[in-house]
């Protein structure tokens, strides 16, 4: 949960990477380069010659996963470490201009890290890709023991390959194999930084037993960008709920948004999204959930929290709106559309999608710079 002096805050309902008041200084030198253009592709790819950036706060897990790197071939001068997202950027920015430049660069990434976690730095290393500023474009690993987590309900976010922890020889025999095809094929998952986010495409649910509480956030959010049209309301549960039901036969590609202020309803709408997860069939479109309750700076600090992506403060601006839909994006662009291509042991595919340049448009890199 991240507290933003005053501002809205995000809650447990699922990892939204924090809001940054300012682009951190690696992606601020990254795109204050002058690099020439990238040398052509050597082709023969070997893991001696590739160049690893890995980002692990636990020392033993660390080590363990290098000395499996160090197996399938990679060498250890060629192993940069860090111990969060932040360290990772800092290697990236450097190795743009350093190291095997004719060969593949490999990220690998743990998720919960401090200052800075995997899928934070996965997002931001795409943001660079989308703005074409990297010389070097990084195949990015996830390595964590909530892969699962990480696959099933995120999509795989901003990873080509998710890997569980600790790692071992087979797993990353494999993960080469996609590095290699992704290099010289061009083959590789389209990820979730690609995806388009602006307010005018949202979908929102203003769900409160209070009229004019319904009406005050719908207005807010309306004011922010949100489309009169795009807005519908529900006055209880069950309505509610018919209305999360029938949001699933609409646009995939459109985030679909619940300004909850009845507290109480926040169970049905968990219940919605898990009993598909039991199932073992994702909904289609899992919604955002907001608290917009007069009473949301309590409940931020009761269990309750866990059932919310974002609060808004119980007297909230245009401003804390904004903020709000930054945490939507930032949630939208690190859920992938999950594993549904061919899938190895440990779940990842090959696809030979491209990304849609439109997306490129979106919100700038790192939240609102000063």
């Amino acid at each position: 949960m991240y507290e933003l002096d005053g501002r809205p805050f995000a809650g447990q309902r699922s990892d939204v990477p924090p809001v940054r008041p300012r682009t951190p200084s690696p992606m601020r030198e990254i795109q204050a380069q002058q690099a020439p253009p990238p040398p052509a592709r050597d082709l023969d790819v070997q893991p001696a010659h590739i160049d690893v950036i890995y980002a692990e706060d636990e020392e033993v897990f660390r080590e363990t996963a290098i000395h499996e790197l160090l197996k399938v071939g990679f060498q250890r001068e060629n192993i940069h470490e860090a111990d969060n997202g932040i360290g990772a950027l800092e290697h990236l920015a450097r190795l743009q201009m350093e190291g095997h430049l004719s060969m593949p660069l490999l990220v690998l990434l743990d998720v919960r890290m401090p200052g800075m976690d995997g899928r934070e730095c996965a997002l931001q290393i795409q943001e660079l890709v989308k703005k074409k500023m990297l010389r070097r474009e990084p195949f990015v690993i996830c390595i964590s023991s909530i892969h699962r987590q990480v696959t099933v309900d995120e999509g795989k976010g901003n990873f080509q390959v998710v890997l569980p922890k600790p790692i071992n020889k087979g797993f990353l025999d494999e993960a080469l194999d996609l590095l290699i095809k992704w290099w010289t094929l061009g083959h590789g998952r389209q990820l979730a930084a690609w995806k388009h986010f602006d307010p005018s495409q949202l979908e929102v649910i203003a769900a409160d037993c209070e009229p004019v509480c319904r009406l005050a956030s719908s207005s807010a959010f309306i004011r922010a960008g949100v489309l009169p049209d795009s807005i519908c309301e529900a006055e209880d549960e069950e309505e509610l709920v018919g209305k999360l039901a029938q949001a699933q036969n609409g646009d995939a590609d459109r985030p679909l948004v619940v300004l909850l202020g009845t507290v109480a309803w926040a169970q049905c709408i968990r219940n919605f999204v898990e009993e598909a997860k039991v199932a073992q069939c994702r909904r289609r479109r899992e919604p955002f959930v907001v608290c917009t309750s007069v009473d949301s700076d309590r409940i931020g600090t009761t269990s309750a929290v866990e059932h919310f992506h974002a609060f808004l403060p119980k007297t909230f601006s245009p401003a804390d709106v904004k903020w709000c839909l930054e945490f939507c994006r930032l949630w939208w662009q690190t859920r992938g559309d999950g594993p549904d291509m061919e899938k190895s042991e440990f779940g990842h595919e090959d696809s030979g999608s491209e990304p849609d340049s439109e997306s490129a448009g979106s919100i700038g890199s790192g939240g609102f710079d000063d």
